[in-house]
């Protein structure tokens, strides 16, 4: 038996070991050559064909396969650089257990290029921290490859720094730890992920910053401001620097600075500004500059320049507790407002400071409430700026008036000649409270009487009454008592009012009225009076009477004092006598000066357009009293001088006349002259009324005709009745003038004249007084020529017209006339005139605006170049259209769609009234025309056409009147099929597709995506897969979307997709309110909706995906029951990629309710017009829902049908 077994054991080894002879061995692969975007591959052993392939994958989950290759060799073109292949092959009759062992292989990385610096973004805030920021272009190398940037202070690059760095763009990398002020030298290149590495780029060399400035500051004034700064200026290039730059400018942005100043020396430390605009605000910025002359800038800073300082400090007023002071105020915007301060230590040492403030820069006086009475302080003011920065004045020192006595603690006693007033003193300390003396006042008028005082400069505790002498008897005084300060100036208290006890003296004993030799004085005559007297004298307190007149009436309230020399002060008084004693009262006023003498020989020797003169006898200079202080003359329309018309003053005695100017040409004046005495009273001498003479006319336009001739003028403010002499001659010598006229108007007409002959005209303005004032030459004048007849034009072209006319009608002008032939687009000329001037009968216009009306016209000029008027119209002309300027061809089309694009020209001088047309045809010989427009642009915009199709286009313009240009054609171009973009796995990517009814747009969030890919989005033409779907019942439109991408990525995060459509595009009967998105699973051959919304206002479907495939708009038909119900994914993980569970096949608006087990509601969700809800694992406070088994109970919206399904979720 045993030598059986092995027997049959042998017979099985040979057995097998015939089966493996008879099949080749596998295939042994091996790389024979790699380059940035190939492999090629070799092998042996295995039997032809053989099928190969390559992948990125080591699983070979995706891969490309050759087919059936004869050859032991494969190449592979067209790879992608820098990435990792991997390679089998078979014998084609092998099965795909029998593939070879896997070989991998990487292609090189491409060399970057471009390499470039970015010294906007450079910085230096050390000697040795400098960064550069640097970028090169990767040249499509994928975004894992690794480069190697190389920098040295050498170009040799003797001692070079090597960074590794992964820059997938190759944006612009900082390259820190750099030396300031120094120049570097840098190159890159790729790093392959098999180690190999691309050659490096040429270097490049860039200088970094000089150090930033520090100890920055400024000092401002007026108008001029210093920059300050710490010198960078150290013993090694990098701590130095080549310089500085400032720039100055009042926009914050420093978008152009008004002022840049530069300077190469790096030992500078500040610079001034001047000549600034006060309160300004400025704006500056500063830096050091490195070798090649770049600022490394500090940040933008800014400084207000100080207002002007206030000007003409005035003290106004100063109470004990306030002071008032007063300047010229500054103009509007010259500041913000004031301040004025006081201090009562001049501002230093500390101590307390009151203020007060405005914000109006028109305001001139400020007041401060707040201080001490008996106080010295020290007062400056200041202008504000916008800032609110003071610039102040040199300050003034004032004491504050003592506290006042109150009125309230004081009696008087009278006396006949005498007043006492007791008082209650002020505290003799603190010094605030105090007062240095009082003062006793008492006048018998409230201002401007005589003051009567009594006065104690020292304090004295027990000094508490002050008594007022040699008083008038029976006399009521007005009294007041002051506290004195240190300055010994009063702060009175007004006290009542005390009569003396003598009786009998006058009262209201007045001054009425003075003249050259007499005064008259009034008063209230004593009821026991013996009698009155009035008395002047030329001093105040009468030592010498000068005159004087008396009465013995008892009842008389009036006397006139004669006999007083003029221009001489007297004071005046008047008494009552009783019992041979007079009690004199003084006059109110006391002092007053007689007149001067009155003028005489007054004449008026000049007499003007806009002035006159009036002359009189002049004054003697001594004695006083027949002398003035000086003349006034005075000119009215009216006797009464109620409105003056003009005046003159004079101080100089010897002077002999006045003249009065800016007087009305040809108006009657009133005048008066009069003598001035030193109180200012004036002695007036009325003159005899005048009128000033005419103003000349001022020449205006010629009214001219063949035979008349009319002169115009302009009055020159001369008033109605102004008449003037108009004479006209044709030899100019007006010996005598040929025609003449008196008239009142601003116009004369001269009839019977000679054609075209050269006339001379003067006009002579008369006044009222029939005076004439000068003769005014007007300019020589032919009369008119005659119209030229009008004549058809011809020669009318795309630019250009040639005008004619005949010599005249009714008479034809004479030859060698000359003509002006004139072409507008405006009919009234007012536009732009062109002009020709010719002696012949024709005239030619060219450079005319294509397509655009004309109106033509011609003037005959007469002997002084004036043309007819108006000119003779010869029609409107309207000029051929011109063709259409065709555009270079990257010009010529615009706004490129899938169904769309726009043609553009320009008019080639065709008016604005030009129509074109244009055709688009997918035949270039238009044998048949696609669409075909008509518009008033300079382009035209097409739609609804072919994707991805060839069109031709022309132009072709029309004028107004319907006349064609040629066509000129614009060349071809395409609609769009599809559109690529990047998307950017870190950024936030929209991808779009542009129709002419919307734009389609794939949204790619941020970390939406595992990596970056190429997505390519193209609307499907063909026909799309049947409206099968496993979760609901759809009704396609055929309006689709086709979503491919290269590398491959996984889908992270929603990706929102928009769709436009057109509503000629949806089958007839389709409810857009409930269109959705619908991806095709290509797996299962089924269409999946998405949750989506249809925004019919827009004419688009809105959806969410978690996978790119196919989209087409379909129509959703919700269940009306919950038997169709679809939930999916169940159990929904919210970590996978779909990201949400989908509740499908509901009535419209259903509700969803999520439960626990023990009957928590976890979550309430309501479906859409479509019977789509979606949960995506959050209970109803926006918390992560625990992984475990929940109910969802799903109910109509009528609430008669409900049901309940197991629904799970694992986290």
């Amino acid at each position: 038996m045993l030598h059986c077994a092995k027997k049959f054991a042998v017979a099985a080894a040979c057995l097998l070991a015939a089966a493996v002879s008879a099949r080749a061995a596998a295939p042994s692969p091996s790389i024979t050559a790699t380059s940035t975007g190939s492999v090629n591959v070799s092998w042996t052993g295995g039997t032809s064909p053989f099928i190969a392939v390559i992948s990125t994958s080591p699983s070979f989950s995706v891969y490309v396969t050759s087919g059936s290759v004869v050859s032991a060799s494969k190449g592979y073109p067209s790879l992608d650089s820098n990435t990792t292949y991997y390679f089998k092959v078979k014998s084609s009759v092998d099965s795909d257990a029998l593939y070879s062992s896997i070989l991998s292989s990487a292609t090189w990385a491409v060399a970057p290029s471009g390499i470039y610096s970015l010294s906007s973004y450079f910085t230096s805030d050390s000697s040795f921290t400098a960064i550069a920021k640097i970028g090169w272009s990767t040249n499509g190398n994928p975004e894992w490859t690794n480069y190697d940037l190389s920098y040295d202070i050498s170009s040799g690059f003797g001692a070079e720094v090597v960074s590794p760095i992964n820059n997938p763009t190759g944006a612009p990398v900082d390259i820190g730890g750099l030396k300031a002020n120094t120049t570097y030298y840098f190159k890159v290149r790729a790093r392959g992920v098999s180690g190999t590495v691309s050659a490096y780029t040429p270097y490049i060399s860039t200088a970094t910053l000089a150090l930033k400035l520090s100890g920055l500051s400024d000092s401002v004034y007026e108008t001029s401001a210093t920059i300050s700064w710490t010198p960078v200026n150290g013993g090694s290039a990098a701590e130095s620097s080549e310089g500085y730059r400032l720039n100055l400018s009042i926009d914050q942005y420093m978008t152009a600075p008004e002022i840049t100043w530069p300077t190469a020396s790096a030992a500078a430390s500040s610079h001034d500004f001047t000549a600034l605009s006060r309160n300004t605000s400025y704006y500056y910025q500063a830096g050091a500059l490195n070798w090649p002359g770049n600022p490394n800038m500090a940040e933008t800073r800014s400084f207000t320049t100080l207002a002007a300082i206030p000007q003409n400090l005035t003290r106004i007023a100063v109470t004990d507790g306030s002071a008032t002071l007063g300047w010229t105020a500054l103009g509007a915007g010259a500041a913000m407002g004031y301040s004025l301060e006081g201090s009562t230590n001049n501002f230093t040492g500390g101590g307390l400071i009151h203020s007060s403030a405005s914000y109006r820069a028109d305001l001139s006086t400020i007041t401060i409430p707040t201080l001490d009475p008996n106080t010295t302080y020290y007062l400056r003011a200041a202008s504000l700026n916008s800032a609110y920065v003071p610039n102040y004045t040199a300050s003034q020192s004032t004491v504050t008036l003592a506290l006042p006595v109150s009125a309230n603690l004081t009696h008087a006693t009278p006396a006949p000649a005498a007043i006492t007033v007791y008082f209650q003193p002020l505290p003799e300390s603190p010094q605030a409270f105090a007062s240095e003396g009082y003062i006793l006042e008492g006048s018998t008028a409230v201002s401007g009487g005589t003051i009567f005082s009594s006065v104690t400069y020292t304090y004295q505790q027990y000094e508490r009454s002050l008594t007022l002498d040699n008083l008038a008897s029976n006399t009521t005084y007005y009294l007041r008592l002051g506290s004195l300060n240190w300055e010994r100036t009063p702060n009175f208290s007004a006290l009542p009012l005390v009569k003396t006890d003598f009786p009998g003296p006058l009262t209201g004993v007045t001054l009425d009225e003075v003249w050259s030799s007499s005064a008259s004085v009034s008063f209230t005559p004593g009821s026991t009076a013996d009698g009155h007297v009035a008395e002047a004298s030329p001093f105040p307190y009468f030592d010498t009477i000068s005159r004087s007149s008396a009465t013995p009436g008892a009842s008389v309230s009036n006397l006139v004092i004669s006999g007083l020399d003029p221009n001489t002060n007297y004071y005046y008084r008047a008494g009552a006598l009783y019992n041979g004693t007079t009690i004199y009262t003084n006059t109110f006023p006391a002092l007053m000066q007689t007149l001067p003498p009155p003028l005489t020989g007054l004449n008026t020797p000049g007499v003007f357009r806009s002035s006159i003169t009036v002359a009189w006898t002049p004054l003697a200079g001594t004695p006083q009293s027949a002398s003035a202080e000086g003349y006034l003359l005075q000119a009215s329309t009216a006797q009464s001088f109620g409105t003056l018309a003009g005046s003159s003053l004079t101080a100089n005695i010897a002077l002999d006349r006045l003249t009065i100017a800016g007087l009305q040409p040809n108006t009657s004046y009133y005048f008066r002259a009069g003598t001035i005495n030193l109180e200012g009273a004036v002695n007036y001498t009325a003159t005899p009324a005048t009128s000033t003479m005419a103003n000349l006319p001022v020449e205006s336009a010629f009214g001219l005709t063949p035979l008349t001739m009319t002169l115009t003028w302009l009055a020159n403010s001369n008033p109605a009745d102004t008449r003037y002499l108009v004479e006209l001659d044709d030899d100019g010598t007006f010996s005598p003038a040929d025609q003449s006229s008196v008239t009142v108007l601003s116009s004369a007409t001269f009839s019977a004249l000679i054609p075209n002959t050269t006339y001379y005209s003067r006009v002579t303005p008369i006044n009222r007084l029939n005076r004439p004032s000068s003769t005014v030459n007007f300019s020589p004048m032919a009369t008119g020529a005659y119209d030229p007849n009008p004549l058809a034009y011809t020669g009318l072209g795309v630019s250009s017209v040639t005008l004619n006319w005949g010599a005249g009608i009714p008479t034809p002008n004479p030859g060698g006339t000359q003509y002006r032939a004139q072409v507008s687009s405006s009919s009234d000329f007012s536009g732009t005139v062109l002009s020709s001037f010719t002696a012949g009968l024709e005239a030619s216009f060219s450079g005319l605006v294509s397509n655009a009306s004309y109106y033509l016209r011609v003037s005959a000029l007469n002997l002084t170049g004036v043309p007819t008027d108006p000119a003779v119209s010869l029609g409107e002309a309207l000029t051929r259209p011109a063709t259409a300027y065709i555009l270079p061809a990257d010009q010529a089309f615009s706004d490129l769609l899938t169904d769309g694009f726009t043609v553009n020209w320009a008019d080639n001088g065709n008016s604005s009234a030009t129509v074109y047309r244009v055709d688009v045809s997918t035949a270039s010989d238009f044998s048949a025309l696609t669409d075909s427009k008509t518009v008033t642009a300079e382009s035209c915009s097409f739609s609804n056409l072919l994707i991805n199709t060839s069109y031709w286009a022309r132009v072709q313009a029309q004028g107004q009147t319907g006349t064609l240009s040629a066509f000129e054609n614009s060349g071809s171009v395409k609609t769009l099929f599809s559109s690529v973009q990047n998307a950017l796995a870190l950024n936030d990517t929209v991808v779009t597709l542009d129709t002419s009814y919307g734009q389609i747009s794939v949204h790619l969030p941020q970390g939406s995506i595992g990596s970056s890919t190429i997505l390519t989005l193209h609307q499907s033409t063909a026909a799309l897969a049947a409206p099968v779907s496993a979760v609901s019942a759809l009704t396609p439109t055929g309006i689709g979307l086709s979503i491919t991408h290269f590398p491959p990525t996984l889908v992270l995060g929603a990706i929102t997709i928009t769709l436009p459509y057109r509503m000629s595009d949806l089958p007839p009967g389709t409810d857009r309110a409930k269109l959705i998105l619908a991806l095709f699973d290509e797996t299962n051959a089924i269409w999946v909706p998405l949750p989506s919304v249809s925004d019919t206002a827009q004419n688009r479907v809105i959806g969410q995906t978690w996978h790119l495939s196919t989209f087409q708009i379909m129509q959703s038909n919700p269940e009306t029951g919950l038997s169709g119900v679809k939930i999916y994914p169940n159990p929904y993980r919210p970590s996978s990629a779909s990201d949400i569970m989908h509740f499908n096949n509901m009535p419209p608006y259903a509700k969803v309710r999520i439960y626990t087990f023990v009957g928590e509601l976890v979550r309430e969700i309501k479906a859409d017009i479509n019977g789509m809800a979606a949960w995506d694992g959050l209970n109803r406070n926006g918390a992560k829902t625990a992984s475990g088994v929940y109910i969802a109970f799903i109910q109509t919206p009528d609430k008669k049908s409900s049901k309940s399904f197991k629904v799970a979720l694992e986290r």
